[in-house]
């Protein structure tokens, strides 16, 4: 599914109402930030670490530290 680009948006998958991750994806960069506390900060990835990151997720190999 195409997603538009420079807009926020929680995951469908998302089932936790409390706190959940937003992402916006744009030209340059993924952002990710948490919804509840949006003003605490932006994690930003390039398009290719994102790709390695969704990767690792869904093969199972990432290991959260």
């Amino acid at each position: 599914m195409a997603r538009n680009t420079n807009e926020w948006f929680v995951s469908t998958r998302s089932h936790n109402g409390n706190t959940c991750v937003e992402t916006m994806f744009t030209d340059d960069a993924v952002y990710v930030r948490n919804s509840v506390t949006p003003d605490q900060g932006t994690t930003a990835f390039t398009h290719p670490q994102w790709a390695a990151f969704m990767s690792a997720v869904k093969d199972g190999t990432y290991a959260p530290r």
